[in-house]
């Protein structure tokens, strides 16, 4: 075969007394709206309209399942049924790359499976065929190892924002990226992103019977979810396939890109876990074997270059110019690094190894030095049972593998025109303040779903303190995904929210690397802080080195340049081009386009 083309849960977060309020939504008559029971020719599903006011299909088969000869084969259609499907409860979400991954244990939530290409559908209950309502495509995160954020309830966001919410499962590890030559000769690469692809073409046909726009898209995702949104646009520069119009990125980060060696040794070391070392066909041999036999902690699966949807780093893409411009939401989390590094870091020796490790041991010692220099020879606050530099390397963390991939993403659309809008989420939870968290990675989902439609465990501020922040944030990702403008006129649910606590979101340009800072009644703009722009400047190369795994130790040097000296006094050929510097270096012999924005003062040497 070739490449080719928990029950469900009641929404609970509507304690907001303003709530019914805001569900205004008596644009039509009760008689025309959809009906829980679509027909899309090929089946019939069975959904359920909830009292609050929300339609709920869940666990839609988007594609046919992708178990025996299809385990490592690319997303096909869903088989056509005559009985009506029963999509009142949650299906299975994807199995993880080990075994020993949280969603492996037991949760009223999910189970997970290898039969899991489902996608859930919220809508607002009077939605209609004849006037659809915009649609929210969610792509949930988790490394590209499982599917953390799976079955959230987004009937409050749907209800809230009059969209339409749709999630969406896809394979990772091993299921959904397994590289190797066995694989591109018999199977398929990348699969856990033609199953997003896959999502949104099945989307694009049938979300009308719904009620949901077709021609209103916005794909929407966290961590590795807002990766894979990366991806996909890099995966388009030339021909737009119409599957989205609008983009946001939440904590959008790197993933390890490998080449085929690379990808090849995955696969061997998946063969010998599995037990398939002796056999004559490895690649029949992983597609006999039991799923659970796949799982492994040791083997890494990432999305790969494969020549066709992945055909250079995704930052490499950007840089060029080669992707898909469509208007764009992207930000992260204050504290984005606190639940990302160990929380026992007691040295600058440990701290230092992780860093290095990120970038797959490729930072030199002058680099290592002024890491250290940067992020550990400075004051941070020290808290109970932990090590002595946690917060140091979190905070270095969350710029390397958050804010400056942002920021960088950012620079080349809008040094290339296009729309994008930044954020920094800085809601403060007194309790995971003083716990050392701080506004932690993906906190942001309590504020956009609702904090009791999420992972079970919000801050508990959100259920006090920190509960108006929530139609805030819902009222900016409506406005985006309705407008592809988080500044659009005040729809019916924005009136409800105070306008002081809804300031104008200004873009991110060239000249003004300005967001929005979320904080409960303070929510504003701010720039940038020069400093954090310089530490992206000078961590550029290490982005590049965590992108694109490194075949030599200490190859990569970091350096900061004072002064405001530019990078052609550094020694750099540079092509300037809407206000960024594209700075041409070679890495290990191969030359690589660096972004790096023309105001920052610094600029960055490989050897």
């Amino acid at each position: 075969m070739k490449d080719e083309d928990d029950q469900a849960m009641k929404p609970n977060y509507l304690a907001f007394e303003m709530l019914p309020a805001l569900i205004s939504l008596a644009l039509v008559a009760p008689a025309m709206a959809v009906a829980p029971l679509v027909d899309l020719g090929y089946t019939q599903l069975q959904g359920v309209s909830q009292a609050s006011g929300a339609t709920q299909w869940l666990g839609v088969g988007y594609a046919a399942a992708p178990v025996g000869v299809m385990r490592f084969g690319a997303p096909l259609d869903p088989p056509p049924t005559r009985e009506v499907v029963d999509v009142t409860q949650f299906k299975p979400i994807c199995l993880p790359r080990s075994p020993n991954d949280f969603t492996m244990q037991p949760n009223r939530r999910f189970n997970v499976s290898e039969d899991c290409l489902y996608l859930n559908i919220f809508a607002p209950t009077a939605a209609t065929a004849e006037e659809p309502v915009p649609v929210m495509y969610f792509v949930q995160g988790g490394g590209f190892e499982s599917n953390s954020n799976a079955n959230f309830n987004g009937s409050a966001l749907a209800m809230f924002g009059d969209i339409m919410v749709v999630q969406v499962n896809y394979r990772v590890g091993p299921f959904g990226f397994l590289q190797s030559q066995e694989v591109e000769e018999q199977a398929s690469l990348n699969n856990g992103l033609k199953d997003l692809i896959q999502g949104l073409r099945w989307l694009k046909r049938h979300v009308s019977k719904f009620g949901g726009d077709p021609n209103q898209i916005v794909i929407a995702g966290d961590s590795a979810g807002a990766t894979s949104i990366a991806l996909l646009l890099a995966a388009f520069p030339d021909e737009d396939p119409g599957l989205f119009q609008g983009a946001i990125m939440e904590s959008v980060s790197l993933a390890t890109i490998r080449d085929m060696s690379q990808g090849q040794e995955q696969y061997q070391c998946l063969v010998d876990a599995a037990g398939c070392s002796t056999a004559p066909d490895s690649f029949a041999c992983l597609i006999a074997a039991n799923a659970s036999a796949l799982q492994t902690e040791n083997c890494q699966f990432n999305p790969h270059l494969d020549d066709r949807l992945i055909q250079a780093p995704m930052l490499t893409r950007f840089a060029e110019g080669k992707y898909l411009r469509v208007p764009t939401i992207a930000g992260s989390c204050t504290d984005e690094g606190t639940k990302g590094v160990p929380k026992d870091t007691d040295t600058i020796e440990a701290a230092l190894e992780f860093v290095n490790n990120q970038a797959s041991g490729a930072l030199s010692e002058e680099s290592l030095a002024l890491i250290r220099e940067t992020y550990l020879d400075v004051e941070q606050p020290t808290f109970n049972n932990s090590g002595r530099f946690w917060r140091h390397l979190a905070t270095a963390h969350g710029d390397f593998r958050a804010h400056c991939v942002t920021a960088k993403i950012q620079d080349a659309q809008a040094r290339d025109g296009v729309m994008t809008w930044n954020y920094r989420y800085g809601v403060l939870d007194e309790e995971q303040e003083m716990l050392g968290f701080g506004a932690y990675h993906t906190v942001e989902l309590n504020g956009v779903f609702g904090p009791n439609n999420t992972d079970g465990a919000p801050p508990k501020s959100y259920a006090g303190d920190n509960a108006p922040i929530v139609p805030v944030t819902m009222a900016y990702w409506a406005k985006f995904v309705r407008s592809l403008d988080p500044n659009a006129a005040a729809a019916e649910f924005v009136a409800q929210v105070e306008s002081g606590d809804m300031p104008e979101w200004m873009p991110w340009t060239t000249e003004s690397k300005q967001r929005l800072l979320f904080q409960t009644g303070n929510t504003q703009m701010e720039e940038m802080p020069q400093e954090q722009q310089d530490n992206c400047a000078m961590l550029d190369a290490m982005l590049a080195a965590i992108e694109t795994p490194s075949q030599e130790s200490g190859s990569v040097q970091l350096a900061r340049i004072g002064g405001g000296a530019s990078a052609e006094e550094a020694g750099e050929p540079t092509l300037q081009s809407g206000g960024v510097v594209v700075v041409r270096r070679q890495i290990l012999g191969v030359g690589v386009a660096q972004v790096v924005g023309a105001c920052l003062a610094a600029a960055l040497v490989l050897v």
